[in-house]
């Protein structure tokens, strides 16, 4: 959501309205803002006596309660995200449980840096010894 418009400019807009200097779509097309929004501060500065904008809503709260994550991280800090994230919701009651993502972004917010780590075998796919050199393998033989 955009930042809001600033008072003195909403006041200023309001007042010109009010004044008799137009209609809606006038005035505001004079003071560079969208007409419903002016229409919206005419009508808070009667309602309200103010043309002050409200505070920003919305959003969403983590599920992930900081301090049980912050203690299974202690208790086994090289564990992957899907051991901590069971051994975590084995902690909470079981409306409180979390997945895998959830822990995980909570985890990044907080601070802590996992290591990516290779699984299983080296893919064939790896570096040439030269780009210019004519196909010699420098990896391991597949």
């Amino acid at each position: 959501m955009p930042n809001p418009y600033p008072i003195e400019l909403r006041e200023r807009a309001v007042t010109a309205y009010e004044a008799g200097e137009g209609s809606y779509e006038r005035v505001a097309d004079s003071f560079s803002v969208c007409s419903r929004s002016l229409v919206r501060w005419v009508a808070r500065a009667r309602d309200l006596g103010s043309v002050a904008p409200s505070k920003k809503g919305g959003g969403w709260h983590s599920p992930v309660d900081l301090e049980v994550m912050h203690a299974v991280v202690r208790e086994k800090p090289d564990g992957t995200t899907e051991e901590l994230t069971r051994a975590y919701n084995r902690q909470v009651p079981k409306a409180r449980r979390v997945h895998r993502s959830s822990f995980l972004r909570a985890l990044r917010r907080c601070g802590y840096v996992f290591k990516k780590t290779v699984r299983g075998p080296q893919r064939a796919t790896d570096r040439m010894c030269k780009p210019s050199s004519s196909r010699i393998w420098c990896g391991p033989r597949p």
